[in-house]
């Protein structure tokens, strides 16, 4: 009886364990991490090291790409360019602060959103094209700025009464699924290529980790 009890408890242990694990929050979905520090700019953050971290005066951008993929620009509507871009980028993202509050931000940094999306100083969400964003402690709005699987979604994240994150991730057209569906298929077939469920979860894990001071 005694050696069965000891069994039952092992087992339960195990079960607990596992469920710790499943559990367990992810972070990045690449363990091998760098931490971007900027003081002018106050800010800092963690990364994958896949990714290319640079600063160009006031902006972070955050940068991956793969190949060969060689293929026209997706988004040149006019079809007029014979150029061949040799390689996919599969992940775009600038930073910068703003030294407003989020109205001002967004009524500054997106000036078409109509007025009436802005009522007592408060932003009036709507579906598909504003809508509430969260990442971590921080939150704010996302406004998707794009057409035919170009362009980009903005995040505006308060961070207090005077400042602002603004983050701006390019639409990757190939996996929109607004192009053919062979294109999309040749892409995710690239080694370390990073696909739309990737790229969301690495940029939520950058912004759950971003300190502005």
């Amino acid at each position: 009886m005694k050696k069965l009890s000891t069994i039952i408890v092992l087992l339960g242990l195990l079960s607990i364990g596992a469920w710790y694990m499943t559990k367990k929050p992810r972070n990045l979905v690449n363990t091998d991490l760098k931490t971007y520090r900027n003081s002018n700019m106050g800010i800092s953050f963690i990364y994958p090291k896949i990714l290319t971290a640079s600063t160009t005066k006031d902006l972070v951008t955050l940068h991956h790409e793969v190949g060969p993929f060689p293929h026209h620009d997706f988004c040149d509507f006019k079809g007029d360019s014979n150029t061949i871009i040799q390689t996919l980028t599969d992940f775009q993202v600038d930073f910068h602060v703003s030294d407003k509050n989020i109205v001002d931000t967004m009524k500054s940094e997106s000036p078409y959103i109509p007025q009436e999306s802005f009522v007592n100083n408060t932003v009036i969400v709507s579906p598909g094209f504003i809508d509430e964003y969260t990442a971590g402690d921080k939150r704010g709005y996302k406004i998707f700025e794009g057409a035919e699987g170009c362009g980009h979604t903005t995040y505006y994240l308060s961070i207090s009464s005077k400042k602002t994150i603004v983050v701006r991730e390019d639409l990757i057209t190939v996996f929109t699924g607004s192009i053919d569906a062979s294109s999309q298929k040749a892409a995710e077939a690239i080694p370390n290529v990073i696909n739309k469920q990737k790229e969301t979860e690495i940029l939520t894990s950058v912004l759950q980790s971003l300190s502005v001071q």
